[in-house]
């Protein structure tokens, strides 16, 4: 098969180890280290935003929004979410899911990532070169508390598409166990602006008083 020692291809447990140096073979998927949940968890939020495409044995999975395709991929959908919601990470699930190299490079570019190793293109595109997370006035865990911040942010989307990403950031799940406490509203809000399932919808403006189907708190609309 075509996935079969390919270059251009890796599994999700592969490129994970190899961006965090890491070896896939000797990893305990019950003990994952931080630097490697870090890797794993980016990868897996591309995958359900669509920002990256993944592949099984059997095809493409995640290859549209449409009500039947969620019933195709309810399986991916509820082994994601469980990595994602719950730090549950299969490593037979997670090593049978393939990303393309050419994918992953561009979603490192666009989110001022380090490439992975085993990818690094021979020629970096300038503003590659200087990432977010390396300007000294930045929170030294700023990377992480981002990705924590993604993945919050998607899990609430998933239960209800409608919250306006004004509120995931002042909501308090967010602000205590993402860690957003640390960051302007503004900050947070563009971390997680294009993981918004309404993101071609939503009108400009103060968002509307929210009625949601979830209860959740939110800090003081004039904090930060």
């Amino acid at each position: 098969m075509y996935l079969d020692d390919n270059p251009d291809y890796k599994t999700v447990w592969q490129l994970a180890h190899n961006w965090a140096g890491l070896d896939p073979e000797k990893t305990d998927a019950k003990a994952i280290p931080p630097v490697l949940r870090e890797y794993i968890i980016r990868l897996v939020l591309a995958i359900r935003n669509r920002v990256v495409t993944a592949r099984t044995r059997d095809g493409v999975i995640f290859e549209n929004n449409s009500f039947i395709f969620f019933f195709v991929d309810v399986y991916h959908y509820f082994k994601t979410m469980a990595c994602l919601a719950w730090d549950n990470f299969d490593k037979p699930y997670l090593n049978s899911v393939y990303v393309k190299r050419e994918e992953v490079i561009n979603l490192s570019i666009k989110t001022y990532c380090d490439f992975p190793p085993c990818w690094t293109p021979k020629r970096l595109p300038y503003e590659s070169i200087t990432t977010k997370e390396n300007k000294n006035y930045r929170p030294a865990n700023e990377t992480e508390d981002r990705i924590r911040c993604q993945a919050i942010a998607s899990a609430l989307w998933e239960l209800d598409p409608d919250i306006h990403p004004n509120h995931i950031a002042r909501s308090k799940i967010l602000q205590r166990i993402g860690n957003g406490a640390q960051y302007d509203i503004s900050t947070i809000t563009d971390w997680i602006a294009e993981l918004d399932p309404q993101k071609n919808y939503r009108k400009p403006g103060r968002p509307p008083k929210p009625q949601y189907v979830i209860k959740f708190e939110m800090i003081p609309q004039s904090k930060k």
